[in-house]
């Protein structure tokens, strides 16, 4: 047996104290730890220790930071053209079971109008393994995952790429099955979300709940050094911000943060629910999607146009988000979006 366990042993040690006397490991210990889990030097049973025991206390933001960290130092860079600022949008790694994708598509919107968006989501990733946005892209026929040399390639022909950590971070898809029989999720679950491979990328991210995440994850991407992001609780914690007027938007740079405040009706655009966007098979979600794109009225695409509009205001805060709500129902009455849609479609029955 590897004698590397002793070598993580001060990190477990650390963090593991009695009820009484628990606390975060500080980022650098974290990032270490992080990283020795990774590489893996730790034995399954002192990673799943960590992560456990982390999840048992709750992750502040500075050990949230240091364990992304870990992650980041490990990661295969996607290359970013010039220009405007790439935004990196990240959801629930684990997918959704009970509502629709619709956030690859608004990406792709973002990306026909002009944006430049990359797509992080999982594949098979516990607990939860439900479908993701890859699942979306690949019913409708649209390359997902992209290699990293793909994914180059395409956010600077098309705007829009889609990668998961089997192509960026390799070494995070291995602990897969460490993962399903920790049952519950962890640290992983929430600190994956922080990772971005496009060096210098703003961030979207969707959480599954207001507390403590809410809370945490600004600092942990000021922490991290991301120059500006969207934090907001989603559907199903995935990438998709609500449209029913209920949901929390917090706008994060280095001198603070912003709770951004949104009515559906100021934007033009109808109240919608997740309920609007229920799961009824594969067929059923490209259909409503496609119909969509092609201009069909309804709360798929409000759902669609608002999120596009977020993630162009994310990477141009100076012009008014409403107008990029306009501009993105150009993109899809003009046919651009599903001109984009039809051009990455070729190039996935090409490549």
């Amino acid at each position: 047996m590897s004698e590397g366990w002793k070598e993580f042993a001060p990190y477990l040690k650390e963090l593991a104290r009695g009820p009484d006397s628990l606390q975060d490991l500080d980022p650098r210990m974290a990032r270490e730890a992080t990283e020795l889990i990774l590489r893996g030097v730790a034995s399954p049973a002192q990673a799943a220790g960590f992560f456990l025991i982390a999840r048992a206390k709750g992750s502040g933001a500075g050990e949230l930071a240091g364990i992304a960290a870990g992650m980041h130092a490990l990661i295969r860079p996607i290359k970013a053209p010039g220009g405007e600022p790439v935004v990196v949008v990240a959801g629930g790694f684990d997918g959704k079971i009970r509502t629709a994708n619709v956030g690859a598509v608004s990406s792709l919107v973002a990306a026909a109008a002009g944006g430049k968006v990359v797509v992080l989501a999982g594949e098979d990733i516990p607990p939860k393994a439900g479908r993701t946005n890859l699942d979306a892209l690949r019913n409708l026929s649209v390359r997902a995952p992209q290699t990293l040399e793909e994914a180059e390639s395409s956010l600077a022909e098309d705007g829009f790429a889609a990668v998961s950590p089997r192509q960026y971070l390799p070494e995070l898809d291995v602990l897969r099955q460490l993962r399903r029989e920790m049952v519950r999720r962890t640290a992983l679950n929430v600190a994956e979300k922080l990772v971005s491979p496009v060096p210098g990328a703003r961030m979207m991210v969707g959480i599954t709940h207001r507390r403590p995440f809410l809370e945490t994850m600004p600092d942990a991407l000021r922490t991290l050094e991301v120059e500006r992001a969207l934090v907001f609780q989603a559907v199903e914690g995935s990438d998709e911000a609500p449209l029913d007027g209920s949901s929390s938007l917090l706008l994060v740079t280095a001198e603070g943060d912003e709770d951004v405040k949104v009515s559906p009706e100021d934007l033009g655009l109808g109240r919608a629910a997740r309920a609007d966007i229920p799961w009824k098979g594969e067929e059923a979600e490209a259909g409503s999607l496609l119909g969509a794109l092609s201009g069909e009225e309804g709360p798929v695409l409000d759902f669609i146009l608002y999120n596009a509009a977020l993630r162009l205001w994310l990477a141009d805060e100076a012009i008014p988000l409403a107008s990029h709500v306009k501009s993105a129902r150009e993109t899809v009455s003009s046919g651009a979006a599903s001109a984009l849609l039809d051009q990455m479609r070729r190039g996935a029955a090409t490549g």
